[in-house]
């Protein structure tokens, strides 16, 4: 009975314990393996974490887009500052694209290349220049791009690693069936010895 035992988890158990035992080295070596430092896709984050992306509006100053995006703004779909709280005004001067934001103003050219920056006084803003950002008229394609780049840097690999390795990955589910595979090793380690030492006639 004891043999059956040990012959059934050790067929069942084996696939686990080589998950276990690869996410276990990798964890181990994470440095070596540059996991800490290397993010997953953004599609794995939505899936698997079910993590959201930001919430987008934008502005069409001519035939370019501006766009605010967990605080970071965006030119068409190139970040060119973080921490905006909000744009005031947007004007074109030159052929060079001129965004104000809390009393700064940067300079782009038609290739999203940052130019300059500087500080401005609010006062001085000209009210034709102000503009209004909206969620509703960004196009597809640059949402999608600006979308998955806000998440793009939110989950390592060494986080999916540790998840895989103690089950969360997949939930309650997930951590039961570690935690079933745990019992059976240790059940399979001790059915291996009681075995061997019967074998040995030690018993």
């Amino acid at each position: 009975m004891i043999i059956k035992i040990h012959r059934f988890l050790g067929i069942t158990l084996v696939l686990f314990v080589i998950v276990l035992s690869i996410t276990g080295t990798l964890l181990q070596h994470a440095d070596d393996f540059n996991i800490r430092q290397k993010y997953a896709s953004s599609s794995i984050a939505k899936s698997f974490y079910n993590i959201q992306p930001c919430e987008i509006k934008s502005f069409q100053l001519e035939n370019k887009w501006l766009s605010i995006c967990n605080s970071n703004l965006y030119f068409e779909t190139k970040k060119i500052a973080d921490n905006i709280n909000l744009v005031t005004a947007a004007y074109v001067k030159n052929g060079k694209y001129h965004i104000q934001y809390d009393n700064h103003e940067v300079v782009v050219n038609k290739d999203s290349e940052i130019l300059g920056i500087k500080h401005v006084d609010a006062n001085t803003i000209d009210s034709k220049n102000k503009v209004t950002l909206s969620t509703k008229n960004i196009p597809e394609k640059h949402k999608n791009i600006i979308e998955n780049k806000s998440i793009g840097k939110t989950i390592t690999y060494e986080r999916i690693i540790v998840d895989i390795h103690s089950g969360r990955l997949f939930g309650a589910v997930g951590v039961t069936l570690v935690d079933l595979v745990t019992i059976g090793i240790i059940i399979l380690s001790l059915t291996g010895t009681i075995t061997w030492f019967r074998h040995r006639k030690v018993f």
